[in-house]
């Protein structure tokens, strides 16, 4: 069967990742769902599958639509989050405009929280919750002999009108066994890291799942950790330092969760002497200084760090695993380094009651002094647990993201956690960190110190602009994704 695997548009996301004003220019990074699907059908299928990145290559959705007329698929697959449900759907129903007999089949985070609502949509044919390369092969596999779906393990399909869900499909253990991403297929230098040294950067996942148990993440299957062999990890890094690729994130939800497999990745690099940039997220409790240094020595050039609390109410609140003493001692030992660091937190969590506890949060980053900082407003997500906590609360409408996730539309505004201050106020105390934060000699000297050429240099200067001028209530932004790091 031919597929085609698209990376929607982003014309009708429902918020910005940051504020407006600190998203002066946003990272381009590969989408690595689509692309570990398309490997995986390479070389385990007969079937064909081309990948159209929208958002790195600017497709609307009217050039969307002469596309899909074009490559006449038998199959779309569509990715997505459900802040980006609005462009997802319209996908959609441009592939059945183009022709309704292209099956339209959804995979992603969206699809993993909202399985049977993803069904709700006449355009959607099927959905693949979870990891999907086993289970979307199956899928074209199925099609193209015209089986029964229902016999495919970890779908959800129409039967009788109706959404139904097929027994689960078992997590896959051995992730060595799952072929790496082929980039060459799309334009490696499409993509960048706006934090990065390089101009051409990728995003690369060495492990999947999380043991730890944050109330507000809502990461699929958090809690079954499962890591690549730092062979194969650095056999893929190879692989992009080959297509010219000079800088690597890696996007696993927390890289260190095994202290022995990171030292095993760092010896490896230092043994193959490859010589390319990475970086990674972080329990920042779990760092050693001795691995610091192995680190640093294998290219490690920035950690990030999910803080997200100005104390220890708070983090014992949101269920970190941490104490304020843990974090400080965590950047001393960052401080030693050459490592630079990034920072992550949360403005309006329940035990900030007052705009004096937010305030404490703000100095709290501050005396971190971390290289880059990111502040977000609380948004408590469907299927996390501070979403039920709110709902006993009060707090927040169980409805509101139900009546956006049946009937998405472009416009939809998050519920920020109010139980203390209102949007309003949360709203000002978020610009207020990111002045306070940014707008510092030490802080500003140090960006000058890192300026590498006029293009660096008109970019930090515009970036600075933006955050030193006044903002507008639109541009406060509403949620972070970032706040689920470490």
């Amino acid at each position: 069967m031919k597929v085609l695997l698209i990376n929607p548009p982003r014309a009708n996301s429902i918020y910005s990742e940051v504020p407006t004003p600190v998203n002066a220019e946003i990272n381009s990074m590969p989408p690595l769902g689509l692309l570990y699907l398309e490997s995986y059908l390479h070389h385990h299928t007969e079937h064909t599958a081309k990948i159209v990145d929208c958002q790195a290559d600017h497709i609307h959705h009217e050039a969307l639509e002469k596309i899909i007329a074009s490559e006449q698929p038998d199959v779309v697959g569509v990715t997505g989050h459900t802040h980006d449900l609005v462009d997802i759907l319209l996908v959609s129903q441009t592939a059945k405009r183009v022709s309704k007999d292209i099956q339209v089949w959804w995979g992603g985070p969206h699809v993993t929280s909202f399985p049977l609502e993803s069904l709700h949509f006449p355009e959607v044919d099927g959905a693949v919750p979870n990891e999907g390369e086993v289970v979307f092969a199956n899928v074209l596999n199925t099609l193209a002999t015209g089986g029964d779906l229902g016999a495919v393990n970890g779908v959800v399909y129409r039967k009788d009108g109706k959404a139904t869900r097929t027994r689960p499909q078992p997590t896959i253990e051995d992730l060595d066994s799952i072929p790496h991403p082929r980039r060459q297929i799309l334009n490696v230098h499409s993509y960048y890291y706006v934090l990065g040294h390089e101009v051409t950067a990728t995003s690369l996942i060495s492990s999947r799942g999380c043991p730890y148990n944050c109330n507000f993440c809502n990461t699929p299957g958090r809690k079954t950790f499962r890591g690549r062999s730092p062979a194969n990890v650095v056999d893929e890094m190879e692989a992009c330092s080959a297509l010219g690729i000079k800088e690597i994130y890696f996007i696993d939800d927390t890289f260190n969760v095994d202290r022995h497999r990171v030292q095993g990745i760092c010896e490896e690099i230092l043994r193959r002497g490859l010589k390319v940039r990475w970086n990674f997220r972080a329990r920042v409790n779990l760092l050693r200084p001795e691995l610091l240094d192995l680190l640093e020595r294998a290219g490690c050039t920035r950690i990030h760090v999910g803080v997200e609390a100005g104390n220890d109410e708070g983090m014992r609140g949101l269920r970190k695993q941490l104490t304020v003493e843990k974090v400080r001692h965590g950047f001393e030992m960052l401080k030693k380094t050459k490592i630079a660091t990034v920072c992550y937190f949360m403005i309006g969590c329940p035990h900030e009651r007052t705009r004096e506890d937010v305030l404490e949060t703000i100095q709290f980053a501050i005396d971190l002094d971390p290289d880059y900082v990111l502040f977000g407003l609380m948004v408590p997500y469907p299927d996390t647990d501070i979403f039920a906590e709110g709902i006993k609360k009060g707090i927040v409408d169980p409805d509101h993201w139900r009546s956006f996730i049946l009937n998405p539309r472009p416009g939809f505004k998050p519920q920020v956690w109010t139980e203390h201050l209102n949007e309003s106020e949360l709203s000002e105390l978020l610009e207020i960190a990111f002045k306070r934060f940014y707008i510092r000699p030490k802080q500003m000297f140090r960006k000058l110190l890192e300026v590498r050429n006029i293009q660096d240099f008109a970019r930090k200067l515009k970036a600075g602009w933006n955050i030193a001028r006044p903002w507008k209530d639109e541009e406060r932004g509403s949620g972070s994704e970032a706040v689920k790091v470490g």
